[in-house]
C-alpha cells in the first residue's frame, strides 16, 4: 500500500473550459466517462483549446448525458442551455490522431464563438476516444504541485493524489495501481504548455510554469514535465477519498 488517496477530481465536458469536481467518476478505456465529451473547432478544422486560448476557462458546463441537456455559464453570468443534437459526422485532430465525431447544432457555439471572436464549431467526440490528452487517464500527487503552488487546476490532470512525498508519481512508470475499483498502468511523465502559467479562474497569464519547472527539475525526457499519464487496463468506479495501491 502507498498510504494514497484521491484528493480530487478534474473533469469538464467541454475542452479547455473550467474543470468540475465531481465525487466519482466512472474510469472507461478512453479515460472517465463523459469527459471532454465536447470540444471546440475553428473554421479550418483546428482544434481550438486552452493553448490557443487561456481566457477559455472562464466558461463552464455542465452535461446532462441522460437527458441529453448542455448548459454553460458565460462569464457574465448568462447561462446558455438547450437538449443537444448531433449532426453531421466530422474529425478533429487532437494531439496526433485523428477524433471522430459529430458536429453540434445548437446556441453553445455562437456564444463561445462572441466570447472569442471568431468562428467556432462545437463537436460532440465519438464513444470510445477520448479528448483530454496524449493518453486517456493523467495523475499528479499533491506532493509535488506543493513544490510549485498547490493549485491542481493549473495543470488539468484527472486526479490528484494525497499522502504522497513529491514527483512519487514518476516513480510507478510502467508500473500497474489500483485506484477504486479500476486498474491503471502508469505511463511517462507528462509533458507542460503555457496553460499552467495562466490563472485557472481568469485564464489571464500570472507566472512562467515552463521556466520555474526547468529551473526546479530540469528537462525530463527533453521537456518540462509534470505528472504522469495512465492507461486504464480494468474500467470500474473511483471515488473521492479512495486508496491507490501499487500492484
Amino acid at each position: 500500500m502507498t498510504g494514497a488517496r484521491i484528493a480530487r477530481i478534474n473533469v469538464t465536458p467541454v475542452k479547455s473550459l473550467r474543470l468540475l469536481h465531481p465525487p466519482e467518476i466512472e474510469l472507461l478505456p478512453e479515460g472517465a466517462r463523459e469527459d471532454r465529451r465536447f470540444l471546440l473547432v475553428d473554421p479550418d478544422g483546428r482544434l481550438y483549446n486552452g493553448k490557443r486560448d487561456t481566457t477559455l476557462v472562464r466558461t463552464g458546463a455542465v452535461w446532462d448525458a441522460t437527458s441529453r441537456r448542455l448548459a454553460l455559464t458565460l462569464p457574465g453570468g448568462e447561462i446558455v442551455e438547450d437538449e443537444v443534437f448531433s449532426g453531421a459526422a466530422t474529425a478533429v485532430e487532437v494531439y496526433g490522431r485523428r477524433l471522430g465525431g459529430r458536429i453540434v447544432e445548437g446556441p453553445w457555439a455562437g456564444a463561445l464563438s462572441d466570447l472569442a471572436g471568431r468562428m467556432l464549431t462545437l463537436v460532440e467526440r465519438d464513444d470510445g476516444v477520448w479528448a483530454t490528452d496524449a493518453r486517456p487517464a493523467t495523475l499528479v500527487s499533491r506532493g509535488s504541485l506543493d513544490t510549485l503552488d498547490g493549485d491542481g487546476r493549473r495543470f488539468r490532470m484527472l486526479l490528484e493524489l494525497d499522502g504522497l512525498e513529491a514527483h512519487t508519481e514518476d516513480d510507478w512508470r510502467n508500473r500497474q495501481i489500483r485506484v477504486g475499483g479500476a486498474l491503471l498502468t502508469v505511463g511517462d511523465p507528462t509533458p507542460r504548455c503555457a496553460v499552467p502559467s495562466a490563472s485557472p479562474d481568469t485564464g489571464v497569464p500570472d507566472r512562467d510554469v515552463l521556466r520555474e519547472l526547468l529551473e526546479q527539475r530540469g528537462p525530463i525526457d527533453g521537456e518540462p514535465c509534470f505528472g504522469v499519464y495512465a492507461e486504464v487496463i480494468e474500467p470500474g468506479i473511483v471515488r473521492v477519498g479512495d486508496l491507490v495501491e501499487v500492484i
